[in-house]
Parts: structure tokens; sequence; C-alpha cells
């Protein structure tokens, strides 16, 4: 071949072989598969800790989540025990109080729906809240 470079001239006369320590590198080792068909990954095990307190973060989220439903409800049925609400509640709808001034069933049940409204709201705005 006419004008090509002689592969000694570019690896400057000595052989490949006769390297110093320092410059030769250990062989790659794949784990046994061929790492260009199957890549061999070691991502896997570090992302399972990563999934895992995904996990753990998804739950404790779910979990605070639930107990502001609770403090909610708890909240509402608070609201509706106190005897201002109450009254306010149950003045203008008829047939609410029996004839010694206590809340007959219908205003029971009346009460105990806007209770379950109420802890529903402060439930849902607490939870957005996180």
């Amino acid at each position: 071949m006419d004008g090509a470079t002689d592969l000694s001239d570019l690896l400057g006369g000595g052989p490949v072989q006769n390297l110093p320590q320092s410059t030769t590198f250990s062989p790659i080792i794949t784990g046994g598969g061929d790492p260009f068909i199957n890549p061999v990954s070691t991502s896997q095990t570090r992302s399972g800790g990563d999934a895992s307190s995904a996990h753990m973060l998804y739950t404790l989220r779910h979990t605070v989540k639930n107990i502001m439903l609770y403090i909610g409800f708890f909240v509402g049925a608070v609201l509706i025990s106190l005897s201002t609400p109450r009254s306010l509640i149950l003045q203008y709808i008829p047939n609410t109080y029996t004839s010694g001034g206590v809340p007959s069933y219908m205003g029971a049940s009346i009460l105990a729906a806007v209770a379950v409204a109420v802890g529903y709201v402060f439930g849902t705005l607490g939870s957005a809240l996180i």
C-alpha cells in the first residue's frame, strides 16, 4: 500500500506487551453475561432502596391524610355538639325539637348530616395541605 503508515511507527517501535505496569488495565468483569446482548445493571440494587423509601413516604403521606380526615370528623362532631351552632341550624326547620326542648330524631339526623359535611370539608382541606 502506498502512503500507508506502518504500525511500528505509530507504536514507537516497541512491542505493546512491554508497557510499564502502571499503564496496564485490568479486564472488565461483566458478571458472566454478554454485556452487549443482555446488559448487567448494578443500579437495580440501588433503586430497590429508592423504591422502598418512596413506598414508605407514600404510606406515611396516606396515613397523615387519613388522620386529617378523622380529625375533620372530630371537629365536625364537636361543632355540632355545641349549643349555639345546633340552635342556629335547627331553629328554622320545623319538627326538629321535642316538647322538652331536646332535638327529635329528625333534628338529630339533620345534625348528623351537618356534622358529616363539616367533617368532610375539614378533613379534605386538612389533607390537601399535606
